[in-house]
C-alpha cells in the first residue's frame, strides 16, 4: 500500500501497529484531505464520510465539501446521513443556487425516505429553508450546530 502515511513510516519496524485500526483512521484523514475529486474513490468510504462531515462542520460555506458529503452518503446508502447532508447544503445555500439545489435533489431523492423527500422537495419549491426544520436534525451539522460522530 502506498500512501503518505506509509511512506512517512516505512523505515519503522512497527508492522503490527501500522496495520491497526488507528492507522487506518489516519490514512482516511490523509485521503480525505488530499482528494481533488467530488466523488471519492478508495477503500475508506465510511471513515471519509465522517471526515467530510467534519469538514462541513468546520467550514460550512465550502460547497465542495457539501457535495462530497452528499455523494459519499449516497454511495454508502446512508439515508439519514444523506438527509442531514442535503439539509445542511440547502440551509447554507438558502435562496441561492436554485438550479444546483434542484439538480442535486433530483440525483439523490430516490434514496431519501418518503417523508424526507416530501419535506425537502417542498422546501426547495417554496424557497424556504425553515421548512427543513420539520425533519430530524440529528445528522445535520450546520442546521443543528453540532457535530455528532457516527463511526
Amino acid at each position: 500500500m502506498t500512501s503518505q502515511i506509509w511512506a512517512a513510516l516505512s523505515d519503522w519496524e512497527l508492522d503490527a501497529e501500522l496495520n491497526s485500526d488507528k492507522t487506518q483512521r489516519i490514512q482516511a484523514a490523509f485521503e480525505a484531505l488530499s482528494q481533488d475529486n467530488l466523488i471519492y474513490r478508495g477503500v475508506q468510504s465510511e471513515r471519509n464520510l465522517y471526515h467530510y462531515t467534519r469538514f462541513v462542520a468546520g467550514n460550512p460555506h465550502s460547497l465542495k465539501n457539501h457535495v462530497r458529503r452528499i455523494y459519499m452518503a449516497t454511495a454508502l446508502g446512508k439515508r439519514d446521513e444523506l438527509a442531514g447532508a442535503l439539509m445542511d447544503l440547502l440551509w447554507i445555500l438558502d435562496k441561492k443556487g436554485p438550479t444546483l439545489r434542484k439538480r442535486i435533489f433530483e440525483q439523490v431523492s430516490a434514496m431519501l425516505s418518503p417523508r424526507a423527500r416530501k419535506v425537502i422537495s417542498r422546501a426547495i419549491e417554496a424557497d424556504d429553508r425553515r421548512m427543513l426544520l420539520e425533519l430530524p436534525v440529528d445528522r445535520a451539522v450546520v442546521v443543528n450546530g453540532q457535530f455528532l460522530p457516527v463511526i
